[in-house]
């Protein structure tokens, strides 16, 4: 073979190359109108199982729906932030109960006042955001409270 037929074979298969993802471009039928990227991020945990997700994650399963497999389904979306799972459960056993209402009374100070001295560390019996801890935050305990679980 000689040298100018090698170069021209060479010269052709670097041509294919460089049209191939051109051609891949005009040929239509590609359609991204299902898809979706959400924002967020964390870790969930249950059982021996862990789920992990991360900022411009794409959402599970076909069209946005459901991912499944056996017994298991995977939704995707927004992860949850941290957040107090229910108010007045100072103790962070999930339930607001007699625990709860002794902590309560510790921190109660009356209608604008500061917490109580008394108040524990770390217990924000302030349940209406406006600075005391008053009958308006016990109202809020009140129609939380669950009893123990």
């Amino acid at each position: 073979m000689s040298v100018t037929t090698r170069h021209l074979i060479r010269k052709g298969a670097f041509l294919l190359f460089l049209a191939t993802p051109l051609m891949a471009q005009f040929r239509g039928g590609f359609d991204l109108s299902w898809y979706t990227i959400d924002g967020g991020g964390g870790t969930s945990t249950g059982g021996g199982f862990e789920l992990g997700g991360t900022i411009g994650q794409p959402d599970a399963g076909p069209a946005g729906g459901p991912m499944t497999g056996g017994g298991f389904e995977l939704v995707g979306g927004f992860w949850a932030g941290v957040s107090r799972a229910l108010l007045g459960d100072f103790d962070g056993d999930g339930d607001v109960d007699l625990a709860d209402f002794t902590q309560f009374q510790l921190c109660f100070g009356g209608s604008s006042n500061p917490p109580a001295p008394t108040c524990p560390q770390g217990v924000d019996a302030d349940l209406d955001s406006d600075g005391d801890v008053d009958l308006a935050d016990f109202l809020i305990f009140q129609q939380n409270f669950t009893g123990s679980r």
